[in-house]
């Protein structure tokens, strides 16, 4: 009897994890569809095939729910640049070319801009630890020479995360400038290109570090091939 009653307890903790998949993917589509304040979650629990009471079983709040689907948004992101060399000339059009085939997360940010009020932003904290991550491995290619140092890293982080989500944010701009649409793979390519471009502009810029020794740091170029190499 125990065995029998172990056993019909991990079921349900089994399906109960299963149910809470289906929730959060619902979640998801539902709201980069309609966004934070749109969604509803009778919607949710109809995509995931479920009464809409288990919503508040499993997440408590349809605003607990919104926290676990960007905490796992954010957690791919992070992970995502902790696998990225630091030689921006490969990491950011890499990004750029993982968020094209992906642009959930786009659609959050751009719904949460329209409809959050000042202050209201959710998962704040966590964002802002990301962000802190990012911020630390500029500092670290500044004081290693490889940019600027009279770079505002803030504001050239602002800049890097514009240039990369623009044309995949606002693709009007991209037919309009270019002919040619946002998700075509001619203008992903050319604007891939472009950021590594952007990326030398800014290592040709900074002063090489030089060592304790008097010689200087590896070249962009060197770190470029480790970079690729590590990504291959």
């Amino acid at each position: 009897m125990p065995n029998s009653a172990a056993k019909k307890s991990a079921v349900r903790r089994r399906d109960l994890e299963r149910t809470k998949t289906r929730l959060l993917a619902a979640a998801l589509a539902e709201f980069v569809a309609r966004g934070f304040a749109g969604a509803r979650t009778k919607a949710i629990a109809r995509r995931a095939g479920v009464h809409e009471w288990m919503v508040f079983y499993c997440f408590g709040s349809k605003q607990n729910l919104y926290l676990e689907v960007m905490r796992g948004k954010l957690l791919e992101r992070t992970q995502m640049m902790a696998r990225m060399p630091d030689d921006l000339a490969v990491a950011m059009p890499a990004v750029f070319k993982l968020l094209a085939r992906n642009r959930d997360v786009i659609r959050l940010f751009q719904w949460e801009a329209l409809t959050a009020r000042k202050g209201e932003l959710l998962a704040a904290q966590e964002r802002r630890e990301a962000f802190a991550q990012v911020q630390g491995r500029l500092r670290r290619l500044q004081q290693r020479g490889e940019l600027p140092t009279e770079a505002d890293l803030e504001l050239l982080w602002i800049a890097m995360v514009a240039l990369i989500l623009f044309p995949l944010a606002f693709p009007q701009f991209v037919q309009l400038a270019t002919g040619q649409a946002a998700g075509e793979d001619g203008f992903q390519r050319r604007w891939a290109e472009y950021l590594t471009r952007f990326a030398q502009f800014l290592a040709a810029a900074a002063t090489p570090a030089v060592s304790s020794d008097g010689a200087l740091a590896g070249s962009a170029a060197d770190a470029r091939a480790a970079g690729e190499a590590e990504i291959e």
